[in-house]
């Protein structure tokens, strides 16, 4: 990894907004909430892009007014989760009395393997990991992974909610997550770090024996 990166929880539920700084410009992976900490954190320089793993509201609280403080900036998210951007009752703003609604169309959607382009010339590998939502998704850049609500330390994102699959998200993680190499650092949506090897052993979804 040769850019610094900066997690900031914000919102409601504390998401963790992950920013990746460049000289000039700057990357926001989930800026769920909180625009003006942000705003002051990015400073003078630009938002080259907004990525998103999924489209719950504690994930793109800070989408609408950022966008109007950079208009170019490209808006990306899983195809399968274009209409969670505008719709309170799919990005679940609506059962909180919030009513979360970005109403322009992004200017990406992105599928599974899927390369993004970062300012410095380095990547971003799009997994397409559902189970907390149908297009959620996960970023890999070199030994890092942005795991949204997929994986946390020892557990794994909720079900319960709609469009959620327990057994999906399973499959997702053993057949996607878990096959990286085991010193992958893993940032995830809520709370705090972890690493592939660490969830392997003691992830109580995963761990064997």
């Amino acid at each position: 990894m040769t850019f610094p990166i900066r997690i900031v929880p914000v919102g409601p539920v504390m998401a963790n907004c992950h920013l990746l700084e460049f000289p000039e410009s700057v990357v926001l992976i989930d800026p769920g909430g909180d625009h003006e900490a942000l705003l002051k954190l990015i400073g003078k320089r630009t938002v080259a892009a907004m990525l998103f793993t999924h489209g719950h509201y504690d994930h793109i609280g800070a989408l609408a007014p950022l966008k109007e403080r950079f208009p170019a900036a490209a808006v990306m998210i899983h195809r399968l989760e274009r209409d969670f951007l505008s719709d309170p009752s799919l990005n679940l703003s609506g059962h909180f009395g919030i009513n979360e609604a970005y109403t322009r169309p992004p200017e990406r959607l992105l599928d599974d393997g899927d390369r993004i382009a970062l300012p410095d010339g380095s990547e971003l590998t799009v997994i397409h990991t559902p189970g907390h939502t149908p297009g959620g998704v996960c970023f890999l850049a070199g030994g890092v992974l942005f795991s949204g609500d997929t994986l946390f330390r020892e557990s794994i994102g909720r079900c319960d909610l709609p469009g959620g699959d327990e057994a999906l998200i399973i499959k997702s993680i053993r057949e996607k997550l878990l096959v990286l190499p085991d010193d992958t650092r893993v940032l995830p949506g809520h709370m705090n770090a972890t690493s592939i090897g660490y969830e392997k052993k003691n992830n109580p979804f995963f761990a064997e024996g």
